[in-house]
């Protein structure tokens, strides 16, 4: 019975299904009370309940220490009863998001209630202090920051892990527990908000460094946290219920991915949660009218999206939504008006070149894609483009996360990913019936950031972010809008907010100032970040603007207000190129930032620094900042280069397998790998890794697939070096011309071509050859006929071929197209090397015609390959001798021009 409440509480359910549930004592009715008060919103009153008259007092000089000791002697008691001890957790946790991150703010002062004393201003900075990591302040003007330390210290009580408060971590591997499918059920939901309480906590800090992203990774990677969970729970719920677990899992798991920039890892999880839900949907193009006056649609781009999974207890919605701005454009309509779906010219169609199904259907990393009309599912053809059916939530969400998905794994500013975004959002935004908060209100933003982009929409997005900035409840003096009446529960808010990336809201209002600084308006933003107390933030944005000095300045005044801020002395070093500062950056605050400038520095020093690279210096300080933060994909990748360079090849291929391991999909990672390998001399490992670099975005890069070519020829692997030069040329022909063919390579192909049996003719009367000698067929005889210019050697090569293919006429074409690709060297009156080697092809040529002239030809029997062959032969040796004469009548090659002509 707790397992289930618990499940609740997870899932956000509806108060009422509490009601359902019949306590056998008063200590469960206690627990039930509490868990309905979270469920409704009211997580303040579960906190005001348990700490009644339970405040402590603090020593007279308070600081970190004390302040931490006194918390855990408070916490004793509450940690032998592990029931009321999550609640209390959970309670918190949701009582600082309420008052962080969705508003409205909770009617409570939780520092008196856990300290004696008016000391509030004097504790903000510690318990800020509690919660920095790696060198990096957290927000310090966060609200009840005491909240989130008292649920962090909690929970790292109930799951018995080290505590993360106080101490140094170098073995984050330590901190790491596994979870089992047959585990107890309590400890996997008090270990699933643990990992909810560690993202809050990464989220109130500026970047992302620490053991928190590992921990929290680890926690929701394993798919035993929600088995052993519905394993205590069969028989007590239905289908729907588990499948709802499953899906907030694969959410928060997404979540966490994009959290801790390990994006590439979000993909298997929104996979199967989309299979989960059944939930069907594809972009495709379509005409649509985006303005007023627009006479003839035009191509965009649409999401088609039809929901199959609700569920009853989560899907509940409230009309409490912050308002959509409207557009009120003179020009553009407020959305676009959809005449046709995916019916207009492939060619007009906005969509990515990829490789297409047999049904025309791209089931693309991220957006599935439908080319025509008749390639869309069926579920979704009858969708009408304009009025598309209400989504669930769980697959709104789905959405959005996949919008973050692209948007940090593709360029920025790209105009194709702006219009799947726009397309993605919109699909949120434009839809009847109910919506959550949270989803809409993200919706919006979103949609702000693309609009503020364009110049068309720039002044919607600017207010509707700013409507959104004050919908929190901030202590704004002077605001843009009306303030609108605070909603009566904070529970449509807070039902959502663990399946989507947190953006606290001082991030809010700083992308708000970030916007102000790139339209010119300092003024605005200047004033935003003086507001949220931002230096190091402002510093950088003036830096963005070439304004350095003003830049600097702030940095100065913010380390002398804040001596111990690690982040202020880096950005200042950064600013300065100040190896010092970096040091004292890590000094105070092992800020892993700082250990990366002093590795760039060193390995490339600035022209006026009057030092040489030091690569080795340059790996010990990449070696420091990782020994602090392993999750760092470019800190591995520089670091596996630079040791690369240094012969170093055991840290470079410990460096790139890391890199492998972050980016599965990072085609330059394994190609490094492999060079290590080489180096090594192992040579099958470093195949099994150019194979996985091909297999991944390098198919234009030239490098990669000559490193295969190489290590595939030394392990004899014939058929991957085919189809490594069938790449490079097609990489190489239209700079390089038949300088991309690598000839001698192409000539050990055509050898085992030449020499392997030729097929006999089945009964069908067909010829069976294998893989390799119909590709390397399709190689010689179609690909490099349209490379070749000058290269004879290659004509040659294929003559060879098509000889082998009993095809003796094109065969001899090969050998006429061979001479005359060397006889037009307009060298040859000049240079008796070109004259020597033109006669040697006039032999070679003179021998096809009589070996080849009398066979059968290409029309069958009583055809000849070349009838008049004798003929031919002559006029070439005259034509020859007519271009020689007069230069090199003494030479050894006209003596040779005329015993030919004799022999004939």
């Amino acid at each position: 019975m707790d397992t289930l409440v618990h499940c609740h509480l997870l899932l956000a359910s509806n108060p009422e299904v509490l009601d359902a549930l019949t306590p056998e004592n008063d200590y469960d009715a206690r627990i039930f009370s509490y868990s309905k008060y979270i469920l409704q919103g009211n997580s303040y009153r579960v906190v005001q309940d348990i700490m009644e008259n339970k405040s402590v007092e603090l020593p007279e000089n308070i600081s970190q220490d004390n302040v931490l000791t006194t918390l855990n002697q408070l916490l004793e008691n509450l940690i032998g009863d592990q029931h009321i001890a999550l609640l209390f957790a959970i309670a918190s946790l949701q009582t600082f998001i309420q008052n962080n991150y969705t508003g409205p703010k909770a009617p409570i002062e939780i520092v008196p209630m856990v300290f004696t004393g008016n000391t509030e201003e004097q504790l903000q900075p510690i318990l800020t202090a509690l919660l920095s990591t790696a060198g990096q302040t957290a927000y310090e003007l966060m609200d009840d920051p005491l909240l989130l330390v008292l649920s962090l210290l909690i929970l790292e009580k109930l799951t018995n892990q080290p505590t993360l408060f106080g101490r140094d971590i170098e073995d984050e591997s330590a901190l790491i527990t596994e979870i089992h499918e047959n585990g107890d059920s309590l400890n996997s939901i008090t270990q699933w908000w643990r990992a909810r309480a560690l993202l809050t906590q990464i989220s109130v800090l500026p970047e992302l460094y620490g053991v928190q992203p590992a921990i929290a990774s680890s926690i929701l990677d394993s798919i035993n946290l929600p088995k052993s969970i519905l394993n205590t729970i069969e028989g007590l719920v239905d289908e729907e219920f588990k499948k709802s677990l499953c899906v907030i899992y694969y959410l928060e798991s997404v979540k966490c991915s994009l959290t801790i920039n390990t994006e590439h890892r979000a993909l298997p999880a929104l996979t199967k949660v989309k299979k989960l839900t059944g939930f069907e949907f594809v972009l495709t193009g379509a005409r649509a009218k985006r303005t007023k006056y627009q006479q003839k649609a035009v191509s965009g781009l649409i999401i088609l999206a039809k929901s199959q999974f609700f569920n009853d207890s989560n899907d509940t919605e409230s009309n409490e939504v912050p308002e959509s701005l409207a557009l009120n454009s003179d020009l553009l309509l407020e959305k676009p008006t959809f005449e046709a779906i995916a019916n207009e010219p492939l060619d007009e169609q906005i969509v990515k070149r990829q490789k297409l199904d047999e049904d025309g259907f791209i089931e693309d990393k991220l957006l599935p894609v439908a080319i025509r009309q008749e390639n869309i599912p069926l579920e979704l053809q009858e969708v009408d483009p304009n009025e598309q059916p209400l989504l669930s939530n769980y697959d709104n969400i789905q959405l959005l996360l996949r919008l973050y998905t692209i948007r940090q794994t593709s360029p920025a500013k790209d105009p194709l990913v702006e219009e799947e975004l726009g397309a993605l959002v919109s699909r949120v935004i434009y839809q009847d019936g109910g919506k959550n908060w949270t989803i809409f209100s993200r919706s919006l933003w979103e949609r702000s950031v693309i609009e503020t982009t364009k110049a068309k929409t720039i002044e919607r997005g600017i207010l509707q972010m700013q409507s959104l900035v004050e919908e929190l409840g901030l202590k704004i003096q002077t605001r843009l809008l009306p303030q609108s009446t605070e909603p009566e529960s904070a529970m449509p808010r807070l039902k959502y907010i663990h399946q989507i990336p947190f953006i606290p809201r001082w991030e809010l209002d700083a992308t708000l100032a970030e916007k102000f600084m790139s339209l010119g308006i300092l003024k605005s933003a200047v004033e935003i970040y003086e507001r949220l107390q931002m230096s190091c933030q402002a510093a950088l944005c003036y830096a963005a603007v070439g304004e350095e000095k003003t830049a600097e300045a702030i940095l100065v005044k913010r380390i002398e207000t804040h001596p111990n801020d690690a982040r202020a002395y880096s950005l200042l070093g950064d600013v300065r190129q100040d190896p010092s500062l970096w040091e004292k950056s890590w000094e105070i605050g092992q800020y892993v930032n700082a250990k990366n400038s002093l590795a760039r520095y060193y390995y490339r020093p600035p022209k006026d620094s009057g030092i040489d690279s030091d690569p080795a210096l340059a790996l010990k300080h990449l070696n420091d900042s990782l020994r602090k933060y392993t999750l760092n994909f470019n800190t591995w990748y520089f670091y596996g280069c630079i040791a690369l360079e240094c012969n170093q090849l055991n840290i470079a291929a410990e460096a790139f397998t890391r890199c492998t391991v972050l980016d599965p999909n990072h085609a330059a990672s394994w190609s490094n790998l492999s060079a290590a390998y080489i180096q090594e001399g192992k040579l099958k490992e470093a195949y099994s890794c150019l194979k996985q670099a091909i297999s991944s975005d390098s198919q234009k890069n030239w490098r990669i697939w000559e490193n295969f070519l190489l290590v595939s020829v030394k392990l004899d692997e014939w058929e991957d070096v085919l189809k490594a030069c069938k790449q490079l040329v097609e990489i190489k022909k239209d700079k390089s011309g038949e300088q991309s063919i690598d000839l001698p390579v192409v000539e050990k192909l055509v050898e085992l071509l030449v020499t392997s049996e030729y097929p006999k003719l089945t009964e069908e009367g067909d010829l069976k050859f294998t893989y390799f000698q119909r590709s390397c067929m399709d190689f010689i005889c179609n690909t490099l006929p349209n490379v070749i210019t000058t290269d004879a050697r290659c004509w040659k090569l294929v003559a060879r071929v098509e000889l082998w293919r009993k095809r003796p006429w094109a065969a001899l074409e090969s050998h006429e197209k061979a001479y005359r690709a060397i006889s037009h060297n307009p060298d040859l009156e000049i240079d008796e090397k070109v004259w020597n080697s033109v006669v040697e092809g006039c032999e070679d040529l003179v021998a096809a015609y009589e070996s080849l002239g009398e066979m059968e030809g290409k029309h069958g029997e009583g055809s000849l390959v070349c009838k008049d062959w004798k003929y031919k032969c002559r006029s070439t040796i005259k034509a020859l001798m007519s271009r020689g004469k007069g230069r090199w009548d003494d030479s050894e090659g006209w003596e040779k021009l005329l015993e030919l002509r004799e022999q004939l």
